[in-house]
């Protein structure tokens, strides 16, 4: 497992690979470096003895973020592994992890406000998701909003993409789609991320995007429009 640069001083990614159900997949840990040096991680993956003594080489690890309702499976062990950082869960994980209660819900206001834009995605109360714009980079970090495989991807993985409209293109699963219980309110939060100057997106399974990422953002929530 490596940590990797995606921009200089403010930005790096570490990815595991893991299984939902029969599908292998990937899982990506996102590592914001704060103006004040501490580290904000988004989505954190196993804590190795290696990825630790990475991320200690470019900061203290400050905050500790579980941003939806499926994204907690190493939350704990990592909160362990630097027991200086303060968690925080997306509203509804404490009913699934009890464990969690003593981390505060995601706040619409947060010590990394000045730096890091939070976008909850309202209307889709089966994943209680908040997306992330990191200003100083342009980059906007997604976990299950929003998905799309790259077209190296063979076999079973492959199948389930296609099956779900999100292989070789940026998009919502068509299952996720069917989960909206409040279409108004979901069209707000997605009015948000659209005006949102993206340059870079990160997605927490398979790709960064860095090409066209407003042009796709836009094509990936055309649907909405047309509903």
């Amino acid at each position: 497992m490596r940590l990797n640069c995606l921009v200089q001083n403010f930005l790096w990614h570490a990815t595991q690979p893991l299984k939902f159900g029969p599908i292998p997949l990937s899982s990506r840990m996102t590592v914001v470096r704060l103006q004040d040096g501490r580290l904000w991680v988004h989505s954190p993956i196993s804590p190795t003895r290696d990825l630790v003594d990475e991320l200690q080489a470019i900061g203290p690890v400050g905050y500790v973020i579980a941003p939806n309702r499926f994204h907690h499976l190493f939350f704990a062990e990592f909160l362990a592994a630097h027991p200086s950082a303060q968690g925080y869960v997306a509203p509804g994980l404490h009913s699934k992890r009890p464990d969690l209660k003593h981390c505060p819900t995601l706040p619409a206001a947060a010590p990394w406000s000045d730096e890091l834009d939070a976008v909850f995605i309202d209307g889709l109360p089966l994943v209680n998701e908040t997306v992330w714009f990191h200003r100083a980079s342009g980059t906007l970090i997604v976990t299950d909003l929003l998905f799309c495989f790259s077209q190296d991807k063979g076999g079973f993985v492959r199948f389930v993409a296609k099956l779900l409209g999100v292989y070789g293109n940026l998009g919502m699963s068509r299952t996720e789609k069917l989960c909206i219980k409040d279409k108004a309110a979901f069209r707000a939060s997605v009015a948000r991320l659209l005006s949102m100057p993206v340059q870079r997106i990160v997605l927490a399974h398979d790709q960064v995007i860095e090409e066209k990422c407003r042009e796709r953002l836009v094509k990936a929530f055309a649907w909405l429009q047309q509903g």
